[in-house]
């Protein structure tokens, strides 16, 4: 939610280098449990899933169909993102902490 308010009041989010940033450091920096939450940890408890992050990108989705002028970034970078999480091409979303992505 905290989120969703920076990218609503600070027209700085809504340009793709502010809603890297905003990801970045809402998301990453903050500790975010990625794994957990979308279900990729084999001895994860059902009751520990719960995309949020992907319904952060959703919420963002809506927002940038309804105004597309405002935005920055396309449907397709949103769709990268969301895409990223799933695929290990990059540390990003595959660890909770910045220790786990260095190594």
């Amino acid at each position: 939610l905290a989120s969703l308010v920076q990218l609503l009041g600070d027209p700085h989010s809504r340009t793709l280098p502010g809603f890297q940033s905003l990801v970045q450091r809402e998301w990453v920096a903050a500790g975010h449990p990625f794994p957990r939450r979308l279900g990729l940890l084999r001895r994860n408890s059902p009751r520990e899933e719960a995309p949020v992050f992907l319904l952060f990108l959703d919420c963002t989705w809506q927002l940038v169909r309804q105004f597309p002028a405002d935005f920055g970034f396309t449907e397709a970078y949103l769709l990268a993102l969301h895409d990223s999480s799933f695929a290990p091409y990059f540390s990003t979303f595959l660890f909770s902490c910045q220790r786990g992505r260095d190594s």
